[in-house]
């Protein structure tokens, strides 16, 4: 019998997202592995503390963790001597909280109804549409850089510390535009628009909004993720143990409601899927590190 004890790594304090997450999460892998969860939160670097504990912890299934990417990424990245790596350290379980992120502007300005106006302002005013978002080295920053190198233009780019500072310096007219995520484009909706969406389909949280595909025909990705991984090696029967467990409670529809109530922005993709999205997003990183440093 399988034993879960701990789902480790919580690489952030108590009470914020993802330990919210790990704890609505708790009970329902409780009720389809038969075995206490055990929720630890292991703050400190920006997450590399818990992600380091967690990548060199016994791969025998019996410690668990939610990973925060592309966070996970730009950590590894930017700095020396990380202890993991943001794909070979893990077997992946599964993943349920996307964050798409998206681009707002004031309900009010008229310059920019939709995305294209944007784009083509900057493109006439290289250097001076004011780009505010969370940072530095955040999933918004980089979703800047990728929209930077798909168009053609530049932005300048000014960090906040949170999206909420973003928002605040957006309507005190100190930015043009922001790069956020889907969450937000609820909470200030009577006060922004959102003009398009980095994901690879509509979100159904905000399906009104075009996605960067659609406008400009190229794919765009971007968001905040969370998703739950093993340390790499843990053996094959375990494994699937692990997955069918948390497929079964993402879709519980018991949780999935609760999930709604503190306002986690659920979606879903399987073990394969997270996997390979790992590995990309890696890729992306990989390409844009020197820009976002």
């Amino acid at each position: 019998m399988l034993h879960v004890h701990r789902m480790g790594d919580l690489s952030y304090k108590a009470g914020g997202s993802t330990d919210v997450a790990a704890r609505t999460m708790g009970p329902f892998l409780e009720k389809y592995l038969g075995q206490p969860i055990v929720v630890l939160n292991l703050p400190g670097a920006g997450g590399q503390v818990g992600w380091t504990k967690l990548a060199r912890s016994k791969p025998d299934g019996y410690t668990i963790g939610f990973i925060n990417m592309p966070a996970l990424n730009m950590v590894y990245s930017a700095r020396e001597g990380v202890l993991y790596h943001p794909v070979k350290s893990w077997d992946p379980i599964g993943c349920n909280i996307i964050d798409p992120n998206t681009v707002m502007v004031r309900i009010d300005d008229d310059r920019f109804k939709i995305i294209q106006d944007l784009i083509e302002y900057a493109r006439k005013n290289p250097g001076k549409v004011i780009c505010g978002a969370d940072g530095p080295l955040s999933d918004d920053q980089l979703a800047m850089v990728k929209i930077q190198k798909a168009t053609g233009v530049k932005f300048s780019y000014v960090a906040y510390n949170g999206a909420a500072p973003a928002h605040a310096a957006l309507l005190g007219k100190h930015s043009d535009f922001i790069i956020t995520n889907t969450q937000d484009t609820i909470i200030y909706k009577d006060k922004e628009r959102c003009l398009v969406q980095l994901w690879k389909e509509r979100y159904h949280m905000n399906p009104n909004t075009p996605t960067f595909k659609e406008v400009f025909g190229k794919e765009l990705i971007g968001s905040s993720t969370r998703g739950i991984v093993a340390p790499a090696g843990v053996p094959a029967d375990r494994l699937k143990i692990l997955r069918d467990a948390f497929k079964k409670a993402a879709h519980n529809p018991e949780y999935k409601e609760r999930a709604k109530k503190v306002g986690l922005t659920l979606a879903w993709m399987d073990a394969e899927e997270f996997g390979q999205f790992m590995k990309n997003l890696q890729a992306d990183v990989d390409a844009l590190i020197n820009e976002l440093k």
